[in-house]
């Protein structure tokens, strides 16, 4: 118990340093290679904060816990818009601050979409299938060439900037990112094993949250700073990441143990949450995509009681 709770609080404080770090050296990057703040929010953020998911959805699919695994995509794309999103919006109404965003956006919204309903349809039919994990990474691939085609700067600087060691000092940001979510979901299984829950549950409480305690860190931090591209940007990425990549994961095995226990019609009622609160998310942001708004204090706790709800339906 003593060595779970210190990979816990230990992972926390790592947590909130390293989400600053990588807030600062993302954007530099960005301004280096000339791409915009939505891109690198999008793809070297939203894959950084994913990598939990990855490392550890690899590592149940190894042990052949199916449902585990979906609860913790599900769970994790939930928490991203509820948890993370609603945090950011409470602090910001907390301050009374307005939020905007750029018009472009507003075609990524509609991938979001796209593929939360691509992941509804792939997790109905059967989502350890070798074949589906192959259409949802090659979904991914085709959103990535996309965002990377409308993610250059109109306008580039003729000069780079003169520090050389951004790039490294962002992976490195990475790292600390991902060994602290580790160590949180190392010490918070731990926990849970001990009273003996369901795969569901812990794959929908402990490793979504723990994973997605990056994703608040990094939002709450980029948005007090008033990047709010970057914090959309990272909020639709990780969960296209979830969805196309972590998703992807189970089918790689091609296991026929990976599917024991798995009910379809067990996950119907959190998968049409995800996809409301999915839906509530981008008209939102369409919103203030067409004009600039101050935050609700009303709809940050609608986002993060949706969370709460959803427990329910996990339990």
């Amino acid at each position: 118990m003593i060595i779970a709770s210190l990979s816990i609080a230990i992972g926390i404080a790592l947590i909130w340093v390293s989400a600053e770090k990588l807030e600062k050296y993302s954007v530099l990057t960005a301004k280096e290679f000339g791409l915009s703040p939505f891109f690198i929010g999008s793809t070297v953020i939203a894959f950084g904060t994913s990598a939990p998911e990855m490392l550890t959805t690899f590592f149940v699919s190894y042990e052949n816990k199916g449902s585990m695994v979906i609860g913790n995509v599900i769970g994790s794309n939930v928490a991203n818009l509820s948890l993370v999103f609603g945090s950011m919006l409470l602090v910001l109404s907390m301050r009374k601050l307005k939020i905007s965003q750029n018009s472009d956006v507003r075609k990524n919204l509609k991938i979001l979409i796209a593929s939360s309903i691509l992941v509804w349809l792939v997790i109905a039919i059967d989502p350890f299938d070798f074949k589906a994990s192959l259409l949802l990474l090659i979904s991914l691939l085709f959103v990535i060439i996309f965002w990377y085609k409308n993610g250059v700067e109109e306008e580039q600087n003729e000069y780079m900037t003169s520090e050389k060691s951004i790039s490294l000092k962002l992976m490195l940001s990475l790292m600390c990112l991902v060994f602290a979510a580790w160590l949180i979901t190392f010490g918070a299984n731990k926990v849970l094993y001990q009273f003996n829950l369901g795969q569901l549950f812990i794959g929908y409480t402990i490793l979504a949250i723990g994973t997605s305690l990056p994703e608040i860190a990094a939002s709450v931090s980029l948005a007090l700073k008033g990047r709010y591209e970057t914090v959309s940007g990272t909020l639709i990425g990780s969960n296209i990441f979830n969805g196309l990549c972590v998703l992807a994961i189970p089918g790689l095995f091609m296991s026929s143990e990976m599917s024991k226990d798995w009910f379809y019609y067990d996950w119907v009622p959190l998968l049409f949450i995800l996809f409301i609160i999915t839906f509530i998310f981008a008209a939102y942001i369409f919103s203030i995509s067409k004009k600039e708004r101050k935050v609700s204090l009303l709809l940050s706790l609608l986002f993060l009681s949706s969370y709460f709800i959803s427990l329910y339906f996990a339990y």
